[in-house]
């Protein structure tokens, strides 16, 4: 696989109780936050990127002594392609790892490039609901596709990856697992994503929070796997957690987990309300909603599905209640008008 390695390789970095990170780049959104454990065996990450991020991954390691043969074990949060997708070719450089995953996920995804087609396909949709516009649409989907094209085309530059994607110790909801010497347990956290689980190291009461919780933000790709009555939830449920520091996949520690969780709760109601304050004002699309509540700075970067996603997931939630009716226009285009509770 050929891989452009930047200048400046990211370091493992000592970030307190027995926890190292690596931040990797990638192509597609913020950079991938690596934890890792040094185990009795080896080396446990939680996560462990894009699979083109495998050879900067390794790069890092080297500085610190360790190889990809000293990966012994990798707990995977979810399957997104930007957490899961090096395991497709780190298999074949480190042989000698465990993999750890909800017990549903390997099933349920099986051929990853399959599933991932599939995804394409759902945020092609979720485009073409929120684009009236035909030109503005054209744009989008010629852009999202060239990021796809080249996810797909990393995967066949390499002659060692195997597509499908493998679970060896399938994790359910409050598991402990002794895993390289170190005590974890397991929490299954769905929301942003079916599979979602959140290792919890109980000695030191830290949280990885993948996904769930991002500084102030949340992500739920409503069209393929996430939930929003799944994450009002999981959110619920981790208020009542002993947490002390929460380490997310992206961007800096969470200072204060239990008031950001809060935060980011109360932030969903106020989106929720402003919905539907603008529909009762008059009907509109998905890309005027999600421009209101988020911003149009969104549209600049790969966070476009992200957003498009989260606004959609509160307009399905407000359509099961009675209280907006959709619209359907050509292309799947979708226009949303307010009629009241019910």
């Amino acid at each position: 696989m050929k891989v452009t390695i930047p200048n400046r390789i990211p370091k493992m970095e000592d970030i307190g109780d027995g926890v190292s990170k690596i931040v990797l780049p990638q192509p597609f959104y913020a950079p991938n936050n690596i934890y890792i454990y040094k185990g009795n065996d080896g080396l446990i990450l939680i996560d462990s990127g894009y699979i083109e991020s495998v050879p900067i991954l390794q790069a890092s390691l080297k500085i610190q002594g360790f190889s990809l043969k000293d990966i012994r074990h990798i707990i995977y949060t979810h399957n997104h392609l930007d957490h899961i997708s090096s395991s497709l070719v780190l298999k074949s450089y480190a042989r000698n790892v465990t993999y750890y995953g909800y017990r549903s996920m390997q099933d349920g995804v099986g051929n990853y490039l399959d599933s991932m087609r599939l995804f394409e396909e759902a945020t092609e949709d979720l485009f073409h609901k929120a684009f009236g516009d035909k030109d503005e649409l054209e744009r989008v989907l010629i852009e999202s596709r060239r990021g796809w094209v080249q996810f797909f085309s990393k995967f066949s530059e390499t002659k060692k990856g195997d597509p499908d994607l493998k679970i060896d110790v399938p994790i359910d909801h409050n598991d402990s697992l002794e895993i390289g010497g170190k005590q974890f347990r397991f929490l299954y956290t769905p929301g942003h994503n079916l599979y979602h689980i959140t290792p919890v190291d109980p000695e030191t009461g830290i949280y990885f929070s993948g996904d769930l919780i991002i500084a102030n933000l949340t992500a739920i790709y409503s069209e393929m796997d996430g939930s929003l009555g799944d994450y009002y939830f999981t959110l619920s449920k981790l208020l009542e957690e002993p947490i002390k520091r929460m380490l997310p996949a992206h961007g800096s520690e969470i200072e204060d987990p239990k008031k950001t969780i809060t935060l980011v709760k109360k932030t969903l109601s106020i989106l929720e309300k402003g919905v539907i304050r603008r529909l009762k004002e008059g009907e509109s699309d998905l890309k005027i909603l999600m421009e209101a509540a988020i911003g149009k700075k969104v549209h600049n970067g790969g966070h476009l599905p992200t957003a498009l996603g989260l606004v959609y997931s509160i307009i399905q939630k407000l359509v099961l209640e009675g209280q907006i009716k959709i619209e359907k226009r050509d292309l799947g285009y979708e226009v949303f008008r307010y009629i009241g509770k019910l």
